[in-house]
């Protein structure tokens, strides 16, 4: 039995200590491991999981909680999940670090100073770095780590969670959320931040709306993790866009703030037509995989993580062009500007495949089988030759 010391965040909903989380819960499926969790203070000292809960079923939820620190010895493999990133490992003991980025590295993206030769130590000896997509991969090597020593690991969908509801449910549900059969519904998850695109996101809806009344938007955010309101985007929109700020408009759009169950996200992707993220940067996206797990077709950025998983009849993809230049700390940024104009003409498209839906679902369900939290945890237990 060999012991295996996660240093992490768990019990939250924020992405690191979901994505955690679920590895935690694959992890535990191997028989030949024995897990120990050490907790990182979270990045926000307000987060806590009685405000930012997880929404794990009870019994897994129980299992992530009481998972213990080694009090006696030492591991003989380490993994560490949080930020900023923690210092590099000097230690013998294996040790792999998940690091992810959207707009690529600088200082503040460590707990600490970090010189050339700090760099290397994430990937001396046995130590190696693990991120979720390739997009991000690229931006790791970027700022200089050896490339030898990053694995691209992509993240996982929990198949008995997120996957399509019977159609009666659908219905049920999308009659209680006062949405007529014949409306097209769109869904957003995510926070409105810049790199996510939601500005983006109204735009096009907007003039989507314009040309075809029968739609909805749902925008499920992060306020209650982040803090931040939609308010204040959606006032630049109305400034921005004073034709489109119509009030057909705004009864349009269901602002969904309150923190959701596993199953409670899995019912909101299903009770929707279409995914959208016009994203600018991410790390993996998560939400976008999720969605398709659920028998959602996306709409996606071109060009960006999502690639990784995004192909097949069910997914559209945006075009975009790809920046790179100072932004904010980072004097060396990447990211993608999604073209408003195709990303209108994409959701109109699809508010006209209503007749392939569910052939488009079936195609969503299939793209997204091969990526397991199972999988993702034996591709992290072969790096360290498990």
């Amino acid at each position: 039995m060999q012991r295996l010391l996660i240093e992490g965040w768990r019990g939250i909903n924020h992405s690191f200590a979901m994505v955690n989380q679920h590895q935690i819960l694959a992890l535990a499926r191997c028989s030949s491991l024995q897990l120990h969790h050490r907790d990182i203070p979270f990045f926000m000292p307000n987060w806590n999981a009685k405000s930012n809960d997880a929404g794990f079923a009870e019994p897994d939820a129980q299992f992530i909680a009481e998972l213990q620190d080694i009090h006696d010895g030492e591991p003989d493999f380490s993994y560490r999940i949080a930020a900023p990133i923690p210092a590099p490992s000097l230690s013998t003991i294996p040790t792999l670090t998940h690091i992810v980025t959207e707009f690529g590295l600088d200082t503040a993206s460590f707990s600490s100073p970090i010189s050339s030769t700090a760099l290397r130590d994430y990937t001396a000896h046995r130590n190696l770095v693990v991120t979720p997509s390739r997009w991000s991969r690229d931006r790791l090597l970027d700022y200089g780590f050896a490339e030898e020593g990053v694995r691209v690991v992509a993240h996982g969908v929990d198949h008995n969670v997120f996957k399509p509801m019977p159609s009666e449910t659908r219905a049920q549900i999308r009659k209680e959320f006062g949405f007529k059969p014949e409306e097209t519904v769109f869904l957003n998850v995510g926070a409105p931040i810049w790199n996510k695109g939601m500005d983006l996101l109204l735009e096009a809806y907007g003039y989507v709306h314009q040309k075809k009344p029968q739609t909805k938007l749902i925008i499920k955010d992060g306020s209650a993790l982040y803090g931040l309101s939609i308010d204040s985007t959606m006032k630049d929109f109305y400034t921005r866009h004073p034709a489109l700020a119509t009030e057909s408009l705004s009864g349009s759009i269901k602002l969904v703030s309150s923190n959701l169950s596993q199953l409670q996200l899995s019912q909101l992707y299903g009770i929707c037509d279409h995914y959208v993220s016009p994203y600018r940067a991410e790390g993996f996206n998560l939400p976008v995989l999720e969605a398709m797990a659920c028998g959602v077709p996306v709409i996606v950025t071109s060009g960006g993580p999502t690639d990784d998983f995004c192909n097949g009849e069910a997914v559209n993809r945006i075009p975009s062009a790809f920046r790179r230049g100072p932004l904010r700390s980072n004097e060396d940024s990447c990211w993608l500007e999604p073209n408003v104009h195709a990303l209108v003409n994409l959701m109109c498209n699809a508010i006209e495949s209503h007749s392939k839906q569910v052939a488009l679902s079936k195609a969503a369900c299939d793209q997204s089988n091969p990526f397991t939290w199972d999988r993702a945890a034996h591709r992290l237990l072969a790096l360290y030759g498990i």
